[in-house]
């Protein structure tokens, strides 16, 4: 019993959004792909092939990410991109983010941990994503999404798409 109450102390005390995986195809948050029985096996479709973009346009999103990380209280350095790239399953839930980096020249680069896991948490506010989207003949589709978050001086001024 104590082996157990000592593991989930260990368990408890790692961070959400410290779990960051470098593999040489990628750096990814989490490499947990959370599927559910009613969604259909992991087709590589893309969000334009479901007609499934997130329904609020990049002003509204770019005014959210700004109220989000203002709420957290820390200064961020740093001019580029912040790039995730994840899965969404049938029921709107992501996983499995990738996050590209690059300075203003797309040339590979690291922002502080802090300024991703701040984005990251808020990427996973965003719940508005298509739910049981329909290809041809595949029904509750998963798709793959990404958002890119533009960079100044430590400052989102932009977000792509």
């Amino acid at each position: 019993m104590r082996i157990v109450f000592i593991f989930f102390l260990i368990l408890s005390s790692i961070s959400l959004f410290g779990q960051n995986y470098i593999i040489p195809k990628g750096e990814y948050m989490d490499t947990t792909l959370i599927t559910s029985p009613n969604c259909s096996p992991p087709y590589t479709l893309y969000y334009y092939d479901v007609k499934a973009k997130y329904p609020d346009g990049s002003l509204s999103i770019l005014n959210d990410t700004k109220q989000y990380l203002k709420k957290t209280n820390n200064t961020y350095v740093g001019t580029g991109y912040i790039t995730f790239r994840f899965f969404i399953n049938c029921e709107g839930v992501i996983s499995r983010t990738k996050v590209m980096q690059t300075d203003e020249n797309y040339k590979v680069t690291h922002f502080e941990k802090k300024f991703i896991n701040d984005l990251y948490g808020f990427l996973l506010t965003m719940d508005k994503w298509k739910k049981n989207p329909t290809i041809y003949d595949i029904k509750n589709a998963n798709y793959l999404s990404f958002v890119s978050f533009k960079i100044k001086n430590g400052e989102v001024i932009a977000i792509i798409p």
